[in-house]
Order: structure tokens, then C-alpha cells, then sequence
């Protein structure tokens, strides 16, 4: 068939104002003689002839059974559907497989996916079975506060879901074990999740804040990463590859500590973190958080107690899948007295949930596991004079001083004040690099009075072995002394 050929659309059922008889199902065969039915037809007597015995059929109920057939005819020319009707199921067995039905609201329709199916597909108390939605217009809006909702079919069919609601607690949606898609909109407040599961499969947790495209297989709900091409304009969705900033990366961090306490407070405007080198980057924005060493888990150590005498790594945790919080994102801290702290957390024992990290200081503490005194902006970190030299012997050559002390094995770059003495008279040399190599090498010369000094600061040397710095030193007459501390690093 063609297009072209559509028949003509019945305008009105036959009979509209017509006098018809209503056909009934059952038959009137020993009721009312030649009266005809759904079950029998016209009787057996109305095809007798009269002089026979036979009745005539009754015009009436020509009419009715016409008008009948084309009341339907008429209503599905009209584009209408029909409902469920739980007595028309039972007479038919239940519906078949593929059975369209609209649905209770007027606004969608509901498929059926067994032969006869008796169930309401609208059925509020559980027990619809074998429908799925198709083609349900507008969204649906479910209001939450902390009690578990199972969605009922008028709301599952909507292909829209926002959810709405001070969130007093954490809160899971079931859905039916179906194969379909659903937008999610998670406009709820409250430091609490949401999560979109069906009856026995596992959660996915929709956002605050924004929507998630979610697709059920029959199973599970599941959050399917989507493919976009490489953005272009500022408005386009990025590929990950295409997404800048570097695990670690601040703006305006800003830490101190007065006074040796277990507690201090990081501040900034931003930090990158991510799940791995190269992996997920997640910016967090108005960073302000306060670390206790003398706690462990999320705003602590990550196991044990701080290192007396060392240092401890101090790493930005966060919590992808849950909302932001007065502990999300956080603090961690990491014993990084003897090892060199990565850039994002490599231990064991990270809180559950946090996936994100990014090293963003490393600072020394005191013979009580507390943080010394100092303060920090972005990447580099001042702190109290620590004597590294204080002698008199005399070197020739460049000799290896150690700093570990001073500095953690992370620290990339130091500053140093330089003090030279001496009891006479003297000219006096004191020189400091990066290497045996001589490799930026600072040098303070100079004639120093009898009982006067000649101070001076290293605003920055380059730390090419870890911990280690090269000092060599003259002097022309006296006893002499040559000093230096370190009052800073970067990491």
C-alpha cells in the first residue's frame, strides 16, 4: 500500500441519532427472541424463514451492531488510545505481547512484554508487571528529605525525574528492573547523596546541583560515560585530554602556624586534584580547611601519629561521588620524614569515598609531632632560622653539607642567611652551591672587622641532590666563624 491510498476517516459512528439497539455480550437466545448478541450473532430463529416460524432481524439492532464497530473505528481515525480496563482484560485473557496502552494521566504510553498480561501497568501498589513506558511526555518531581522512595509507574515513565528537598539524610531511589533511559536532575540541598538503583542492583549517585543521564539494561541503572568530539568554542563540552591545570596547582594558598600547635589551617582559592597522575582533575574552589595531626582519617594522619622531629606531607583529599562538605573535600596528612611524598596520595590508607588528591606542602614538626612555626604561600614555605653550619674549619674545596634538617626530601629549592665572624682583622670567603660542580654557586667575600659580622641572605639555590648542599670557605687571619641557616623551601 501507498501513502496516497488513506482511506476516508469515519466522522461519526453509524447510527449516531439513529434508534439502535445496545448489543449485548451474552447470549438472548430464550430472552428475547431473535434478539442478537456478541456471543451468538443473530440467532439461529432469524435465519428461519417466517413461515417457519422464523423472526425477522430487527433493523434496531443492525443499527447497534453498526454503530458498535464504528464507535472504535470512529475514536482511533480521531488518533485516540485505549486504557487499561481490568474487565476487558479478563474477558480477552490478559493482553498480548506488544499491546499499546495509554496511560491513567492521558500523557504516555505503557508497551506490554508478556502474552496475557492481566497486571494495571498504573498500579500504585507493586504490582504491575511486563509494562514499559514509551513515549511519556513532561518530567516528574519528587520531593525528598531522607526517607528511600520506590518510584511508582506514573513516576518512573517520565523520562524527566527532578528530585527536590532539604536532604536530612542520604537517600536512595529504586527504579524497576528496565531497559530505558532517565534524566536526573538532583536539585536537593543538604550535605547529603542521592542514588538511582533498582531493587537489587548497585547505586548510582546523582550530583547536587546538576542532572545525570542514566540507563537501565534490565538489571542495573548506569551512569555511561558519554564520547564528545574535541571542543572548539568556549561553550563546548572538552574532551579529558583537553583539560588544563596541573595536580597540585593553587592560587593564592596561604597556611601559617604562630606557634607549635597540632592543628593549622590551609586557605585558597583553588586547588587541582586528581584521582591519579593523568587521571580524573577535579578544581576545587574557596578551599578552606583546618588539618588536627593528632587525629587520624579525613583532617589527619592517614595511619598512626605525626613523626616526631620530621616532617609530614599534607595532601587536598576529595570525594567525587558525595556532596561538598564540611569534610568534603579535606585534609591528609603522611608521614614524608624518609620518603619523597608524591604529587598525589600513594598510600594504603586513604578515607573511604576520596579518590582525589593532590600534595600541597610538606611541613616539618617538633620533637611532639606538632607543626613548627612558619608560614606558606602557594609552593614555598618560610620558616625559623635552622642552623645547618656554624664552624671554623676552613675547606679548600666544595664539601657536601647536609640540610636534612632542615628541609624535607620533597624541597626542590632553599633559602639560606650567611653570617661571617671573626676575632680579627680578616678577609674571609664563604661560598654556597648546588654541587661539587660549583652549579649556582653564591658567594660572600669580604674584609670583616675584629669583633664585627657581615650578614647576608640566599633568596634561592637549586637542590640538585636531595637534602644537600656544597660549602667551601677561606679566611686570611683570626679565628673565624661561618654561619648559615636555612629560613625557607620550596617543594
Amino acid at each position: 500500500m501507498q501513502i496516497s491510498q488513506l482511506p476516508v476517516r469515519v466522522p461519526l459512528p453509524f447510527a449516531t441519532s439513529g434508534s439502535k439497539n445496545t448489543i449485548p455480550t451474552a447470549s438472548q437466545i430464550g430472552i428475547t427472541p431473535g434478539a442478537a448478541s456478541l456471543t451468538d450473532g443473530f440467532p439461529p430463529v432469524t435465519l428461519t424463514p417466517i413461515a417457519s416460524g422464523g423472526v425477522a432481524p430487527s433493523g434496531l439492532d443492525f443499527n447497534g451492531i453498526f454503530n458498535l464497530i464504528t464507535a472504535v473505528q470512529q475514536w482511533q481515525c480521531a488518533g485516540g488510545a485505549f486504557k487499561y480496563d481490568a474487565a476487558f482484560s479478563t474477558s480477552v485473557g490478559g493482553y498480548p505481547k506488544g499491546a499499546v496502552l495509554l496511560n491513567v494521566a492521558g500523557d504516555g504510553y505503557w508497551i506490554c512484554l508478556a502474552d496475557n498480561n492481566t497486571t494495571n501497568p498504573d498500579a500504585t501498589d507493586g504490582s504491575s508487571a511486563n509494562w514499559a513506558p514509551v513515549d511519556s511526555y513532561g518530567a516528574t518531581t519528587i520531593p525528598l528529605t531522607n526517607a528511600n522512595v520506590t518510584l511508582t509507574p506514573a513516576q518512573f515513565s517520565k523520562s524527566i525525574i527532578i528530585l527536590t528537598g532539604a536532604l536530612t539524610g542520604n537517600v536512595q531511589l529504586t527504579m524497576p528492573k528496565l531497559v530505558g533511559q532517565w534524566y536526573v536532575l538532583n536539585a536537593t540541598t543538604g550535605v547529603f547523596t542521592t542514588s538511582v538503583l533498582t531493587a537489587s542492583g548497585t547505586p548510582v549517585i546523582v550530583l547536587q546541583g546538576g542532572g545525570a543521564w542514566l540507563r537501565g539494561d534490565g538489571t542495573n541503572v548506569l551512569n555511561d560515560a558519554l564520547q564528545v568530539g574535541p571542543a572548539s568554542q568556549s561553550k563546548h563540552a572538552m574532551q579529558f585530554g583537553q583539560v588544563s591545570g596541573v595536580v597540585g596547582s593553587t592560587r593564592n594558598l596561604f597556611s601559617k602556624v604562630d606557634a607549635a600547635s597540632a592543628t593549622k589551617t590551609v586557605a585558597a582559592d583553588e586547588i587541582i586534584v586528581e584521582t591519579a597522575l593523568g587521571g580524573l582533575r577535579y578544581c576545587l574552589s574557596s578551599f578552606n580547611k583546618t588539618g588536627n595531626l593528632a587525629t587520624v582519617g579525613a583532617g589527619g594522619m592517614d595511619t598512626g601519629t605525626a613523626p616526631a622531629s620530621g616532617f609530614v606531607a599534607e595532601y587536598t583529599i576529595y570525594n567525587p561521588n558525595a556532596a561538598l562538605s564540611a569534610t568534603n573535600p579535606s585534609l591528609l596528612y603522611v608521614s614524608a620524614t624518609s620518603t619523597v611524598a608524591p604529587n598525589v596520595y600513594g598510600g594504603a590508607n586513604m578515607p573511604a569515598g576520596y579518590t582525589a588528591s593532590a600534595l600541597v606542602s610538606v611541613w616539618a614538626t617538633n620533637g611532639s609531632g606538632q607543626f613548627v612555626v612558619g608560614a606558606q604561600r602557594d609552593r614555598s614555605i618560610d620558616t625559623a632560622p635552622i642552623t645547618i653550619l656554624n664552624t671554623s674549619t676552613l675547606s679548600g674545596s666544595l664539601a657536601s653539607l647536609s640540610i636534612s634538617g632542615a628541609v624535607p626530601l620533597n624541597a626542590i629549592t632553599c633559602k639560606t642567611a650567611i653570617q661571617l665572624g671573626n676575632t680579627a682583622t680578616s678577609t674571609m670567603n664563604l661560598t654556597i652551591a648546588s654541587s661539587a660542580a660549583n652549579i649556582g654557586f653564591k658567594n660572600v667575600a669580604g674584609t670583616v672587622s675584629a669583633g664585627f659580622t657581615i650578614a647576608t641572605s640566599i633568596p634561592e639555590i637549586i637542590l640538585t641532590t636531595p637534602q644537600t648542599l656544597f660549602y667551601s670557605n677561606a679566611n686570611s687571619a683570626g679565628t673565624p666563624n661561618f654561619f648559615a641557616a636555612i629560613t625557607g623551601y620550596s617543594f
